[in-house]
């Protein structure tokens, strides 16, 4: 999708490493330093914080002899999350953590 920039108006560059409240998202940037954030990236972000605050529930279930966790779709969408994606799991007390790894 092509973009304009909204102070030069000379057209934008895909970019997918803004940073927007400690994550990197989707967007444009043009070569004079404006940048346009990627509007669904921004508003996963908003129902990532609505949901850490009231809290969210994640269901439980059995997958072959396994017990899987299904994830709310704007974490997914968030951290680009894919079937097959692999997670770092870690526990703390009364706590199961899991982070994306960096590549």
């Amino acid at each position: 999708m092509k973009h304009k920039c909204n102070v030069c108006r000379k057209e934008m560059k895909e970019v997918s490493d803004i940073e927007l409240y400690g994550f990197k998202i989707k967007g444009w940037r043009c070569k004079c330093g404006n940048e346009h954030s990627n509007p669904e990236d921004v508003n996963n972000i908003v129902k990532l914080f609505k949901l850490s605050r009231k809290g969210a529930e994640a269901s439980v279930f059995e997958s072959g002899n396994s017990i899987a966790v299904r994830l709310p779709k704007a974490i997914v969408n968030l951290f680009r999350l894919k079937p097959k994606s692999k997670l770092i799991i870690s526990t703390k007390e009364n706590e199961i953590v899991l982070k994306v790894p960096t590549h």
